[in-house]
């Protein structure tokens, strides 16, 4: 380590500290009376920057305080004024004359939503009961924006899925969604149950999830869910 300290402030400390004790006693220590005095001259010059230094940082600190400060206040000012603008542009007969009078984009037209993606990361849990839980994800899936899931359901014997129910999009609590399915027969548990998962925005209908087989008692440990990527054990 050396005997400098690296610190800025500790280093002119130091300096500080030995100038008065090097320039009186130089001979007694191997320096000149110029190089004693040249230290003390460059040690009082780093004091003066120091302190100059610190000075401006100060006054920089409180004039980006006092530039977020106005920025904030006149860019605030700058959205009351838009709406009012937005609000007297839509009364007149020529809306977009007014906005670019104004020097600001007219609202732009307004796009419907897609519908939710198709579900992925699909989960099940056997249940206590005898039920069976799934839970996914899926891209633009929220609630709030108006998307839906509907869970489908094909039996054995059975040639086509039926409508089982359905389930609102994510929440900001939940971000998957989920569906339990309480009203499988006995006599599906050996051959299995297969569901689709489907997501919809209004009369939009999103890409259908993979086909999910559940088969109840297999190796007398849980079930197995059989899809496009294969056979997935998962335990009860």
């Amino acid at each position: 380590m050396g005997i400098i300290p690296p610190v800025k402030v500790q280093s002119l400390q130091f300096c500080e500290s030995h100038a008065n004790v090097w320039n009186t006693a130089a001979a007694t220590i191997g320096l000149t009376t110029a190089q004693g005095t040249a230290f003390k001259s460059l040690t009082n010059a780093a004091r003066v920057a120091y302190d100059a230094a610190q000075v401006a940082k100060q006054a920089y600190r409180a004039a980006v305080t006092n530039q977020n400060q106005a920025l904030k206040a006149a860019t605030g000012n700058a959205a009351d004024l838009i709406r009012v603008i937005k609000s007297f542009a839509e009364l007149t007969t020529n809306p977009n004359a007014v906005y670019a009078i104004a020097q600001i984009p007219p609202p732009a037209t307004p796009v419907p939503a897609s519908a939710p993606g198709k579900p992925g990361d699909i989960s099940i849990v056997l249940e206590s009961s005898g039920a069976i839980t799934f839970s996914w994800d899926a891209t633009a899936s929220s609630a709030s924006s108006g998307a839906f899931f509907n869970i489908a359901r094909k039996l054995p014997g059975q040639i086509a899925f039926a409508p089982l129910g359905g389930t609102s999009g994510s929440t900001s609590e939940s971000r998957r969604m989920n569906f339990t399915d309480s009203t499988i027969p006995t006599s599906a548990a050996g051959s299995g149950a297969q569901y689709i998962i489907s997501g919809q925005r209004g009369t939009k209908i999103g890409e259908s999830s993979d086909a999910i087989t559940v088969q109840f008692g297999v190796d007398g440990v849980g079930f197995n869910i059989a899809g496009d990527g294969g056979a997935l054990k998962m335990a009860a």
